[in-house]
């Protein structure tokens, strides 16, 4: 008797091939529709695009800057299509394009970027700069420092017009390396000795320079010599070394003769009352954040509150030992806005600083080389 198993293997197979079938016919619809989309897509009389924008228009950027063109398609009753663009150059040794339509400029001059969809077009006029560093901008402009310490300073070339020109070239020197040495290339800094010198920055042969002040390290405090024996020591006999009472009596001596604990530790009332006040005066933690940001654009920034010097690499940074009431503050740093080049930032005010009392970097981009930061209490 034929085995069950056996009688079903043909309509198995039957199914199989159906199954097989349809799945190809499925995916040869969708091959032909997607076809067909595009070929709409690409003839004006059969796509609804009725114009397409670009933003910026024109284009403005140095050789060597990253900036992103929005393509914005729309349709006869003004409505945002969400098509992709065709991206060309009318002189593309002047610049790069990508599908995302982010510019990178490579030569100095004047050229049109064009987006299109079939026969619908977009153009923008685009001016590649070859621009010269006209400004340095050094921080932080003034510092101390103590023997042997280090401190990192930053260097910021700028145009003519106010842009920050960043990847330029910069090297470091000391007006006087026994005072205080620099790094020619990266502008680490270190104390040598106490003095007061000039750290200059310069770049394409513009020049700035921070004032140091170098201070000799606090000398430790010395140990206080033991106080002398007692006078009658030597003469007395139980004082002789290998006996208990020697020893004894020898701390006994010596505790007595060490003047009062009072007199060495406690300082006079004047200066009492001077290190009250000047407790008084001193925050004894504020929290500054980096919050409060317009746009994808993280940033990095540093912030020189009266004397002290805040790096703002977390969120938030506790900074301690502030001195309260108005205080000038100056910040500086980069931002790294998404599909545009790395820019500075920089900005100056001044600030009421209250002990405990949070601190936030408020800053918009006004253009893309271009934010406005200030420094606000929460």
């Amino acid at each position: 008797m034929p085995d069950s198993a056996d009688e079903n293997k043909p309509g198995d197979s039957w199914l199989s091939r159906k199954i097989t079938a349809i799945t190809a016919l499925i995916i040869a619809l969708t091959g032909l529709v997607t076809a067909v989309v595009h070929f709409r897509d690409s003839i004006p009389w059969l796509t609804p695009v009725n114009a397409i924008e670009l933003t910026p228009n024109p284009v403005d950027l140095a050789i060597g800057d990253k900036f992103q063109v929005v393509a914005t398609v729309r349709d006869s009753n003004k409505n945002v299509l969400k098509k992709r663009v065709k991206w060309t150059i009318a002189n593309p040794s002047l610049l790069e394009i990508d599908s995302d339509g982010i510019v990178t400029g490579n030569a100095a001059g004047v050229t049109t970027i064009t987006a299109s969809i079939g026969f619908v077009k977009g153009l923008a006029p685009v001016h590649v700069r070859r621009v010269t560093v006209a400004t340095v901008d050094v921080f932080p402009p003034v510092t101390t420092l103590l023997v042997d310490d280090h401190l990192k300073f930053d260097a910021t070339p700028y145009d003519s017009e106010g842009n920050s020109l960043l990847g330029r070239p910069v090297r470091w020197a000391s007006e006087n390396k026994l005072v205080a040495d620099v790094d020619q290339s990266s502008g680490d800094t270190m104390g040598k000795s106490a003095g007061t010198v000039k750290v200059t920055a310069e770049s394409e042969g513009k020049l700035n320079a921070a004032q140091v002040t170098v201070s000799p390290k606090p000398a430790q405090p010395a140990l206080a010599p033991p106080p002398p024996p007692p006078p009658n020591q030597s003469n007395n006999p139980s004082a002789s070394s290998g006996g208990k009472g020697a020893k004894i009596g020898a701390t006994i001596g010596t505790l007595a003769n060490r003047p009062p604990v009072g007199a060495i530790v406690r300082p006079p009332p004047s200066v009492v009352t001077a290190t009250r006040a000047m407790t008084l005066a001193i925050a004894e933690k504020i929290v500054i954040t980096n919050g409060l940001k317009s746009g994808d654009c993280p940033a990095n920034i540093r912030i020189l509150i009266g004397e002290s010097l805040i790096d703002l690499k977390s969120d938030p940074q506790e900074a301690f030992q502030i001195p309260m009431g108005s205080l000038a503050y100056n910040l500086h740093g980069t931002v790294a806005c998404v599909h545009q080049s790395v820019a500075a930032v920089n900005g100056r005010g001044t600030i009421g600083i209250v002990n405990g009392r949070t601190y936030r970097c408020v800053w918009r981009q006004k253009s893309p080389k271009d934010f406005e930061i200030t420094l606000q209490a929460q």
